[in-house]
């Protein structure tokens, strides 16, 4: 059985918030007046081990989210909506990523993002296709 590499998200699902390591945490937190390194790595501190971690960068990323999401900030989130071809993953600077028509997905730490279709991968390699 071939594991999927998409986690679909149902945008008016917010069940995964029970889940989430910072349930419970002050909003302010999460979603500062002013996003900073030291906010987001303050972040990263519930972010980097939640259980919810996919789910909510997915919302986020759904609902064009200010603040900090998934162990990510707002810049971070705009940068992999933008369609582009990657040498690097923007958000753990790992080279293994592969193409997956018409995605790039980085298997050190499972981000994706839209590839350019008009250009030729970087660095990332196809996806075998399954046998059926």
């Amino acid at each position: 059985m071939a594991t999927s590499l998409v986690l679909l998200t149902n945008a008016d699902d917010i069940g995964w918030m029970t889940d989430a390591a910072c349930a419970g945490v002050p909003l302010e937190v999460f979603v500062p007046d002013h996003e900073t390194p030291g906010g987001l790595e303050a972040a990263r501190v519930y972010c980097n081990p939640c259980p919810a971690r996919a789910s909510c960068l997915a919302w986020a990323m759904l609902h064009r989210c200010e603040g900090y999401w998934g162990g990510t900030d707002t810049y971070q989130r705009r940068q992999a909506l933008r369609v582009r071809t990657r040498a690097k993953c923007f958000l753990c600077a790992s080279e293994t990523l592969v193409y997956a028509d018409p995605h790039e997905v980085c298997l050190a730490c499972g981000m994706s993002w839209v590839r350019d279709v008009r250009l030729e991968p970087l660095a990332a390699t196809p996806l075998p296709v399954s046998a059926a």
